[in-house]
């Protein structure tokens, strides 16, 4: 079947009206073009210019071109004297109000229309013959859904008999005098499938929709009739029930994990963070100790069986992915012996991995593109897939949950049929603060598509001070931000190396210096303890004995609050006796030298206040 094509070089008008000419069937509605396409207030029904053929408009009308929708009685109980305006703008539409009484549910309705989680249809689409008839009349009649006289059903037989229509038969949907779009009566006969628009016959078809068992194009041919062609594949087997067998658990084989719990063969798996973080550098890391079998980013792990991976880089060139994978072989010691033929590596520069695409306004699987997948992963007999990074794997909005889901559901597919685990790179949304696997982009459709999905999170200028960094640059860590399979997880961290590679010229040319994933281990709490100590004893360590010892009288013969907001603060005394104007320093001094045992908290009663306080106290009678 051809796809929809448009000559848009020499008649792009043409191609556009066709467009939304197309966006009109879908709508319920007529193309028109608006006065302003920039300026939408004010604008009236009776400003608009209905058009019936290309040849009605010139080129610079295409910013013009709008779909207008009214009476919309005929779809729910509201919305009779509503005009609804879709502004075209080249596939990315603008809808709006225009005409009658104020009717949310109306832009609604056209809103889902275009996104396509929902159809336009009319209250009396797919009723039978005589119900279609009552439907009809009721809205001829201004009657709501809760207004069904009797006479309703008299009249309608009536009408029906007059056209000589069979009430015990349905109306026939195929015949060549049918009314109805071709769209309409595809949608009718076949069902679910991908509608599209072919250009050069103005004819509508209907992909990847099921006839007699087999998954096919279908198409309304000159003669008024459906004409269905079935892809070669096999017909598609019955549904049937299995019954569940109880047997001993031992016997069942064990989940086939590929690599850190996260990996796993026949799934698909994510892992998600902002963008420039560092997930294509892991991942890059990761493959390697997959494919060496070394434990690279576990300095502590056991070697492993070794994996054949294929790494897909849809954005950038080949020539940057062998300078990572080089990078990351060189700071790691790994060999080409060790690699030896179980690492492949390809770029969306070179070949298309686009796994869904945009066919007029809906979205097309792109079935040969999993099927010569699955052919070359069976092939090579590849354990892992990584695709870096996803959106560049489709063209559907990322905000469209039903379509990001057919995008999810086709990598999974080629995981089940490959047999392998295919590991999809992903971003968050902007903004997110913490990521979790709620922030990945796309709603929630991939996250409840795969079967483990890992966040990646920077270090912030909070954890890095308390593990004693200068910067938080350049460090992150991974969490198990959604685990379906795993019955717990705990955060990984991780570090940005920067490794020459040494490919300069002479003196005058640097060369490249590439950003390669380590491991990193969170200090444990006795380190963590004993630097804090370290750095608490350095706050004191130039305060000369003699203040440390008058300290301790004034605060023996006087009561004075631990809490900097209290009166008087024992921090008071420590920037009148050290010279101190700064009060976080000064209650630096006072944690220290509690720290160290030189000075305590202890409860005392308050007669100001007329309740217990915090005092700070010697932690023993100064001589």
């Amino acid at each position: 079947m051809p796809q929809p094509q448009y000559d848009s070089k020499k008649h792009p008008h043409r191609a556009a009206f066709y467009k939304v000419d197309d966006l009109a069937g879908s709508l319920c509605g007529d193309v028109v073009l608006v006065a302003d396409p920039d300026n939408l207030d004010g604008l009236k029904r009776e400003d608009l210019i209905k058009i019936a053929h290309w040849s009605d408009m010139e080129e610079a009308d295409i910013p013009r071109l709008a779909v207008l929708t009214d009476s919309f009685f005929r779809f729910i109980d509201e919305g009779q004297d509503a005009s609804v305006v879709t502004l075209w703008r080249g596939g990315t539409p603008i809808i709006q109000q225009i005409d009658g009484e104020p009717c949310e549910a109306a832009v609604d309705l056209v809103m889902d229309a275009v996104t396509g989680s929902s159809e336009l249809r009319e209250k009396w689409h797919g009723l039978p013959p005589l119900e279609a008839e009552i439907e009809k009349i009721a809205y001829q009649k201004g009657l709501p859904s809760s207004n069904r006289p009797k006479w309703l059903e008299r009249e309608a037989r009536r009408r029906l008999e007059a056209r000589n229509i069979d009430l015990d038969e349905p109306e026939e949907p195929i015949a060549s005098n049918d009314n109805k779009p071709d769209d309409v009566r595809l949608r009718e006969m076949f069902g679910a499938g991908t509608m599209g628009f072919d250009g050069d016959t103005r004819r509508h078809f209907l992909s990847n929709c099921w006839h007699e068992g087999k998954l096919g194009v279908a198409v309304i041919g000159p003669d008024g009739k459906p004409l269905f062609t079935p892809y070669q594949q096999q017909p598609r087997p019955p549904i049937k029930a299995t019954p569940f067998t109880l047997r001993d658990p031992a016997s069942l084989p064990p989940r086939d994990w590929l690599f850190g719990k996260h990996y796993i063969r026949r799934y698909l798996t994510s892992t998600v963070g902002a963008g420039g973080g560092g997930k294509s550098s892991h991942a890059i890391s990761e493959t390697l100790a997959m494919v060496t079998g070394r434990p690279l980013l576990d300095p502590d792990g056991a070697r492993s069986a070794p994996l054949r991976v294929w790494y897909v880089n849809a954005e950038d060139p080949q020539d940057e992915i062998d300078r990572r994978f080089h990078a990351a072989a060189k700071h790691f010691g790994v060999t080409a012996d060790q690699i030896a033929d179980r690492l492949f590596t390809d770029s969306g520069r070179d070949q298309g991995f686009v796994i869904m695409r945009q066919e007029g306004r809906g979205f097309q699987v792109c079935q040969p593109l999993i099927d010569e997948m699955v052919a070359e992963i069976t092939s090579r007999q590849i354990d892992v897939v990584i695709i870096d990074p996803l959106i560049s794997t489709h063209e559907v909005p990322e905000n469209d949950n039903g379509a990001m889901q057919r995008v999810a559901k086709a990598w999974t597919e080629v995981a089940d049929r490959a047999n392998c685990g295919v590991e999809v790179i992903h971003h968050v949304v902007k903004n997110s603060g913490e990521a979790t696997a709620d922030s990945a982009r796309g709603g929630g459709a991939l996250k409840d598509k795969t079967r483990g999905m890992r966040v990646i999170n920077a270090m912030t200028g909070a954890e890095a001070e308390k593990v004693g960094l200068e910067k938080p640059d350049g460090y992150f860590r991974i969490d198990h931000g959604k685990v379906n399979l795993v019955a717990s997880g705990r955060s990984a961290w991780r570090h940005i190396a920067s490794v020459p590679l040494g490919n300069g010229k002479g003196l005058l040319t640097a060369g490249d210096e590439i950003g390669v994933v380590e491991p990193w281990r969170w200090p444990s709490a006795d380190a963590l303890a004993e630097r804090a100590a370290e750095a608490r004893a350095a706050v004191v360590a130039d305060v000369p004995e003699e203040l440390l010892a008058g300290l301790k009288v004034r605060l023996e013969n006087a009561d004075h609050k631990a809490d900097p907001k209290g009166k008087p603060w024992a921090g008071d005394v420590v920037m009148e006796l050290a010279g101190v104007t700064d009060r976080k320093e000064a209650k630096s001094m006072l944690d220290a030298w509690v720290a160290m045992g030189e000075l305590k908290v202890v409860e005392l009663y308050d007669a100001t206040a007329r309740k217990p306080r915090n005092f700070v106290k010697p932690a023993a009678a100064p001589t």
